[in-house]
């Protein structure tokens, strides 16, 4: 299974500029194809006279037909290799930035297709990229040496000449050599980052027998809390990130005093190294949770772990200025994507569900849960949430709304994945005492190192493991 490290480069000056002058070759090299690309596509319509007029409104308007690109990569490659671009970066870098843009001509080939089939719109021929800006630079495995714990990179017979310092980057002691498939120089940021493509020979799990199939973790994101967990063993914990938080409205009060008196596009250096380390927070902390909560489902051997997500949750939702505020704010989206990569390494299922009347509806009264545009006029929730934290059912009992609203989604999809004949028994197991007194996490505080590593991966080879 393929997976992409990122490790932020540590350059010195001539290193940087070393880079930015490659960075900026494979740009231009990019936009030299992609002229290239254009250039042959208007003679090849020109000749087959494929000039088409039409009415738009009441304006007469023409253009070129859409047609299918024939250039392919190795016309490309044959027409650019003398340029100076493809002679200043190593061969095999070169050829992968043309092969870049040989995928981008097959995806437009692609959309026409469909779009003949009456199945899309009507795609547009692969753009330019900024000019003088940065476009990251590919090595294949076969172009890298190591050389004790660095890897060496290759550069091209006219650069290295003039070539003043060493092009190596540091190799991480936990990642063996021999799994890397493909290394990637990416600015970004303002920065430099190295992304190692690897394949360490581990599968996808698709039943781990540690696991128990009929257990499962339901998760709800909320505005104060950012996740109320309960699981069907009676366990209940929330996840928060304060520091998130501070650390998204720090970030965007300081842009906005920076760009004071300014332009609205205005960016520099400093606005750059602002953002990159606001990015490197949050993709810490979406890591920690996200091993957290995979660690938490292992050492109880629980085998699906839920989610619930509305599509448009963040550009639709409207909950007013604040709580819009701490619910777009947060790295949910980016959370449930890094628990999909880790469940499908560990054979957790994974599941996103929708939400719809979750949280309105009493889990203590069993209220029964209706999909959205189909609620009965006459459904009526048994229970009320009388505050941010607090949900009161019929009864007159007092629970945690967050974590009412995650039994609720566990109860909505538990039917259709677990094998249970009587869910309602197996729903009792979450008594009272888990909706009304979690156990809370902080990520940055309670989550150390040491606590996240009790459940580390300890498969054998022969168990379960089945590529997919």
């Amino acid at each position: 299974m393929y997976k992409t490290i990122p490790i932020k480069a540590k350059l010195d000056d001539l290193e940087k500029s070393f880079w930015v002058e490659q960075c900026e070759h494979s740009n231009s090299l990019y936009n030299s194809a992609i002229y290239q690309v254009r250039q042959l596509h208007y003679a090849m319509l020109k000749d087959n006279q494929s000039f088409n007029t039409y009415w738009r409104d009441d304006d007469f308007k023409s253009g070129w037909k859409t047609y299918k690109i024939e250039t392919n990569y190795y016309k490309l490659d044959k027409l650019l290799k003398q340029s100076i671009h493809y002679k200043s970066i190593a061969a095999q870098a070169a050829q992968q930035v043309l092969k870049t843009v040989g995928e981008s001509i097959s995806s437009y080939n692609s959309l026409v297709s469909i779009y003949y089939k009456g199945e899309g719109d009507r795609p547009s021929i692969p753009k330019y990229r900024k000019s003088g800006g940065l476009n990251a630079i590919t090595y294949p495995k076969q172009a890298l040496r190591y050389i004790d714990e660095f890897v060496y990179l290759p550069c091209s017979a006219s650069t290295k000449k003039e070539l003043i310092c060493e092009t190596k980057v540091y190799l991480p002691e936990f990642i063996d050599f021999n799994w890397i498939k493909e290394l990637t120089i990416r600015p970004y940021s303002g920065e430099f980052w190295v992304d190692f493509v690897i394949d360490d020979g581990k599968q996808p799990i698709l039943n781990n027998p540690t696991l128990d199939y009929n257990h499962a973790v339901s998760i709800d994101h909320g505005v104060k809390c950012w996740l109320s967990v309960v699981t069907t063993t009676g366990k209940s914990f929330i996840v928060n990130a304060p520091q998130v938080k501070t650390t998204i409205f720090r970030y965007q009060q300081r842009v906005k005093d920076y760009k004071t008196g300014k332009q609205f596009k205005y960016w520099d250096e400093h606005l750059d190294k602002l953002t990159g380390k606001r990015n490197v927070q949050i993709r810490d902390a979406v890591n920690k949770t996200a091993r957290f909560i995979i660690n938490r489902c292992l050492k109880d051997g629980i085998g699906n772990l839920i989610i619930g997500w509305n599509e448009r949750n963040k550009t639709s939702i409207n909950l007013g200025k604040k709580n819009n505020y701490e619910i777009v704010s947060m790295p949910t989206a980016r959370l449930i994507k890094r628990l999909k990569q880790l469940s499908q390494e560990y054979g957790i299922k994974f599941h996103v569900t929708s939400e719809e009347y979750t949280s309105k509806a009493s889990f203590i009264d069993r209220d029964s849960l209706p999909k959205y545009g189909e609620k009965p006029v006459t459904w009526k929730p048994s229970g009320k949430r009388t505050t941010r934290d607090t949900y009161c059912s019929m009864s007159g009992i007092v629970i945690h709304a967050d974590l009412n609203a995650a039994a609720n989604i566990l109860r909505k999809i538990l039917p259709s994945i677990t094998s249970v004949d009587n869910v309602n028994e197996f729903l009792k197991k979450i008594e009272l005492d888990a909706l009304t007194r979690p156990k809370l996490y902080d990520v940055f505080n309670n989550l150390k190192k040491a606590y996240r590593k009790t459940a580390l991966r300890k498969m054998d080879s022969s168990i379960g493991v089945t590529s997919v």
